[in-house]
């Protein structure tokens, strides 16, 4: 975790009643953070801890105790079987994700465990209390998607805003839970006991993908072996979409990815979003450029130093998927029909929707 510098005064810890959220309930510790700015309600974050068979008690503790010196604390830590421990308030700034801290609503980390049982009530705990903050500031249980809301984990924090962190994709690997999985435990939920929950410690879910589809990723390796901290970001390519031409079993990245036959890396069922079809349906909003002098538009990233796509004049329709804001503006994400990820600043991020360089945003 990394802190986000603020200004403001730290007040008494105070205690609050606990509240039952699903069938896990929520035992208050404290608040640090109580009397701290608000948040821009747009992240839930995904941590783990990395201390293996510490014990939630003693995560807690440990950010009640030393959050000062370590520069570093959550609004929650899950694990001991299943608990649910919160020590700082929803909706005011956490230190737990850099850049990100001021727009996250709340975060959670999973308490490391090697006991298998108390993992599947852990690991369901934590989805089902990420999906209840969810909805709790109305954003989808979609996870690490490209817009600028929703269901994060502290590993597309650094991919968007800056870090080296990657959890807590490395912890339910080693459990067998796929970054594939997680999302799809996020979409459904699960029971408190743990029943539903499928490990297979230290193994690869059975690959999922086929020689021949068509994918669009999230993520890529420069080789089959590469760890999760050598991953390149998708929208630092020039395409986001591929064809998988090898499956080359035992490796870690085990799927070959090319384009046009150009080789664009190595991929696992983890780093790929989606299977995809050049007859998807185009995304339901459109952006109408409304300016005579027309707008330039930006190839993978939504960044004024990113490469240029092109610049469209008045009148041109920018179909698009996604919302950011970088570098003072506020950005729109679309794919071209070769599934390269492009971007258009709208107008200055002021908060002034008369100075929208356009409609339909």
């Amino acid at each position: 975790m990394k802190k986000k510098i603020l200004a403001g005064a730290l007040v008494a810890l105070f205690f609050m009643p606990a509240i039952n959220v699903d069938a896990y309930q929520v035992e208050t510790r404290g608040n640090i953070n109580a009397g701290w700015p608000s948040t821009v309600n747009r992240y839930i974050i995904a941590h783990d801890t990395a201390n293996m068979d510490a014990g939630v008690e003693n995560e807690a503790n440990n950010m009640l105790n030393n959050w000062q010196r370590q520069e570093a604390f959550t609004q929650y830590v899950v694990g001991g079987g299943g608990r649910v421990l919160q020590v700082a308030e929803n909706g005011r700034i956490a230190w737990g994700a850099g850049d990100a801290n001021p727009y996250a609503y709340a975060q959670v980390e999973l308490a490391n465990t090697s006991n298998k049982a108390m993992f599947k009530k852990d690991y369901a705990a934590y989805v089902n209390l990420l999906r209840d903050l969810a909805r709790q500031i109305n954003v989808t249980f979609d996870l690490d998607d490209l817009t600028g809301y929703g269901i994060k984990t502290h590993l597309w924090v650094t991919n968007n805003l800056g870090g080296n962190h990657t959890d807590p994709y490395g912890y339910l690997a080693s459990w067998g839970i796929s970054k594939a999985q997680f999302a799809q435990d996020l979409q459904t939920g699960l029971p408190e006991d743990g029943s539903e929950v499928i490990v297979n410690p230290g193994k690869p879910n059975k690959p999922k993908y086929k020689v021949g589809q068509n994918i669009r990723f999230t993520t890529i390796y420069k080789n089959p072996d590469a760890p999760i901290s050598q991953h390149i970001n998708a929208d630092t390519l020039w395409t986001q979409v591929g064809t998988i031409t090898q499956k080359l079993d035992g490796r870690k990245n085990l799927y070959r990815v090319e384009n046009s036959g150009k080789l664009l890396g190595y991929a696992n069922d983890g780093d790929i979003a989606e299977l995809w079809k050049n007859s998807k349906p185009a995304p339901a909003k459109t952006f109408t450029i409304g300016v005579s002098e027309g707008i330039v538009l930006r190839a993978g990233n939504a960044r004024l130093s990113a490469p240029v796509y092109g610049v469209w004049s008045k009148g041109s329709q920018f179909r698009y998927d996604s919302v950011h804001v970088a570098d003072g503006y506020v950005w729109l994400g679309g794919s071209d029909s070769n599934g390269t990820r492009i971007y258009i600043p709208v107008g200055p991020n002021d908060g002034n929707p008369d100075n929208t360089w356009g409609t339909g945003y």
